[in-house]
């Protein structure tokens, strides 16, 4: 660009707003320096420290961990789970890490996230009550992905509550194509509740790395479930209550709800 059709800038030596080399100071004015989001302002700034004071009374100065076990940490910070760079909105949800972590994953492929869509996982031991959860909780036009609704739906003829291990990978791939479906965007879709059972940290993850899920944990004790099953559920319950117990490992990441009743 001609010097003459530069835009004016300001010279760093007597400050005045010249075009081209300066005719006092003889310097050539250095172009402003250009931030990575001319939208970060105040208001964002707010956000992400409500975000962290709001973790921290929740979880102390703890950091969740990106692929690590969560792990104490004080130099705590919000960011966007999928980054502007990246296509990520403005206002899109933000994740607490540490500098550490935050450094990992900003060099890894993020959480594909849908404007204004949340997604909570609500999981728990058989007969601990996710139904009534849902029940008191979901809205009306909230999508639900229950994998025992798509269970009695794909086994057409069988008892409520029945399950046949034979069906179990095409209701699982029956699921995983709505969740997918989902993460494309293009639907009008704001909250989805998955329901799975989720005794293993490791599957609660995948829902939080997959899909940004906020994970419910919906508890009630071992012999409690056992009683509600009784008359109520297969023999085979019995068998799956007994195993979710035997496999639970606790999450303090996890929002845990305790006495509800089952649906």
């Amino acid at each position: 660009m001609a010097a003459g059709n530069a835009p004016p800038r300001i010279c760093p030596g007597c400050r005045r707003l010249v075009t081209g080399r300066c005719r006092i100071c003889d310097v050539e004015p250095r172009a402003p320096k250009q931030t990575k989001d001319a939208t970060y302002g105040l208001r964002e700034r707010n956000r992400r420290a409500d975000t962290v004071a709001a973790w921290v009374k929740m979880h102390g100065f703890t950091c969740p961990g990106w692929q690590r076990p969560p792990h104490p940490a004080d130099d705590l910070s919000a960011d966007h789970i999928i980054a502007r760079r990246l296509g990520g909105p403005q206002d899109g949800p933000l994740q607490v890490l540490c500098r550490q972590c935050n450094s990992a994953k900003g060099a890894k492929l993020p959480v594909p996230v849908v404007a204004g869509l949340s997604v909570v996982l609500v999981a728990g031991p058989p007969c601990g009550g996710k139904s009534r959860y849902l029940r008191d909780h979901a809205g009306p036009a909230d999508l639900i992905v229950d994998y025992g609704a798509l269970a009695v739906a794909l086994q057409l003829g069988a008892a409520s509550h029945e399950q046949r291990d034979a069906h179990r990978p095409f209701i699982c791939e029956a699921r995983d194509a709505i969740l997918d479906r989902l993460m494309m965007g293009n639907h009008h879709v704001r909250r989805a509740w998955v329901v799975n059972s989720g005794a293993k940290r490791i599957d609660r993850d995948h829902y939080r790395r997959r899909h940004g899920a906020h994970v419910v944990l919906v508890h009630s004790p071992e012999d409690v479930c056992l009683a509600r099953a009784q008359g109520q559920r297969p023999d085979a319950w019995t068998k799956y209550i007994r195993r979710w117990f035997a496999e639970y490992e606790p999450d303090e990441r996890d929002e845990l709800v305790r006495g509800y009743e089952p649906g």
